[in-house]
Formats: structure tokens, C-alpha cells, sequence
């Protein structure tokens, strides 16, 4: 009879072990596809919200994405619309810009605003007499209520040599370099970075700066990602 019982507590031991095995390997595959689910949720989540990006106009007719004025090839600005319209974005800027004027000088770097507000007009005036010279004048020109500039937040900077006032060679001054390490810490990102013109439909610009807000900029400050691409608009 002991020896009988003997087995009887050996058989369910052994039995428990091996129910023990199974019921462990049964967690650890359904925690792998939780795991799974999740992650194949978490991934097709941040697609549908990227693909869902939300365009809108405000008061005053001016394009927005979550609140940033988007001005490009696609989306433009009425004929009567000015820096006014966006006031508040406007003097931002301009403090903005006068603090980093002041401490470029600190370093020895002298930066000058060549251009920042054009009216509609002002760019029809560029954009056609460009046109008359260049077949490519949409790769470096705006059409007439698309430019940037009629909002106000666009620079095009410059340094102490003319030579280099909105010419490629810009990209070879020290302004150019103090402005790729310090710009965006005062809400400025290079607009047009290189090689990305098929996404900004405009060649590379090292001297053209657009006033985004620190949120933003602090997030492209490595240069490489446009605007567009940032707001999931291209």
C-alpha cells in the first residue's frame, strides 16, 4: 500500500511538472503576440495619424498645419494678404532675429537681412523679370501669392560680403556655418535644405531662413528634414 501511494504522488508530482511546462510556454506565446499586436498597432497608428495630417486656413486665408503657416508650390496666399495678417508671428520673428543678430556679433559673425516681406505684387515683379532671363526660374523663384516672403517669416541672410548675397557660394561663408549650429535656437530652419528639391520644389538656398518657433526648429535642427516633410505634406 506505501509503495502504491508512493507512485500515486510521483504520477501527479510528474504530472504537475509537465502541465507546469506547457502552461509556461502557452504565456510566453501569448505575450510574444501581445507583444506583437502592439507593436504592429503602434506602427500602423502613427501611419494612419501621418497620413491624416490636418490642412486648414485660417482667419485670415493663410494654409496652417497644427498651427505653423504653410507656404509653398502647393498651398498660397490671396493677393491682399500681407505680414499684418500674421502681426504677431511677424514681430516673433523680427525679436527673434535681433537676438541672434546680437549674439552672432558676440562670435565675431555679421548677419544682414537681405530680403523678408514682399508683397504680392513685389514678387509678380521678381518672378516675371526672372522669368524673361531663366528657363528654370521655378526652381529658385516663387509665382506670384506662393512665396513665403508675403507672410514675412522668410530671411534671406547675409554677411558682410555683397559677393555672397544670395549666391551659392553663401554656403562656403563662416555666416553660413554659425547658422547651421545656432539658428535654430532662436525658431529660424534652413528652408530649402540640398538635395531635397524634389520635395520643397526649389534648389538648395543656404541663406533662405524661415521663422518656424523653437518647438519646431528645436526638432530639424540637424538640417536634413524640411518642412514638408515634418508636416507630412509632401
Amino acid at each position: 500500500m506505501k509503495k502504491i501511494n508512493e507512485k500515486i504522488i510521483i504520477i501527479l508530482l510528474l504530472s504537475l511538472f509537465i502541465i507546469s511546462i506547457f502552461t509556461g510556454f502557452e504565456a510566453k506565446q501569448y505575450i510574444t503576440i501581445k507583444s506583437t499586436q502592439n507593436s504592429l498597432y503602434t506602427q500602423t497608428s502613427e501611419k494612419v495619424n501621418a497620413q491624416t495630417t490636418t490642412i486648414t486656413k485660417n482667419k485670415n486665408g493663410a494654409y496652417n498645419v497644427l498651427g505653423t503657416i504653410i507656404v509653398n508650390k502647393r498651398y498660397g496666399l490671396e493677393k491682399n494678404y500681407t505680414y499684418k495678417d500674421n502681426q504677431e508671428l511677424f514681430d516673433n520673428a523680427t525679436e527673434a532675429f535681433n537676438n541672434m543678430q546680437k549674439d552672432a556679433q558676440k562670435d565675431g559673425i555679421s548677419l544682414n537681412i537681405v530680403s523678408r516681406y514682399r508683397s504680392y505684387d513685389v514678387q509678380d515683379y521678381l518672378y516675371k523679370c526672372y522669368g524673361e532671363k531663366n528657363s528654370d526660374v521655378d526652381t529658385f523663384s516663387a509665382k506670384p501669392g506662393y512665396s513665403e516672403h508675403q507672410t514675412g517669416l522668410a530671411f534671406d541672410l547675409n554677411g558682410a560680403d555683397p559677393q555672397t548675397s544670395v549666391k551659392d557660394k553663401f554656403e562656403y561663408t563662416k555666416e553660413y556655418e554659425w547658422l547651421k549650429e545656432n539658428a535654430y535656437k532662436y525658431g529660424f530652419i534652413l528652408r530649402y535644405p540640398k538635395g531635397k528639391s524634389d520635395i520643397t520644389g526649389y534648389k538648395f538656398e543656404p541663406w533662405h531662413y524661415r521663422y518656424v518657433g523653437a518647438n519646431i526648429s528645436y526638432r530639424l535642427r540637424e538640417g536634413n528634414t524640411t518642412l514638408e516633410e515634418y508636416l507630412n505634406i509632401y
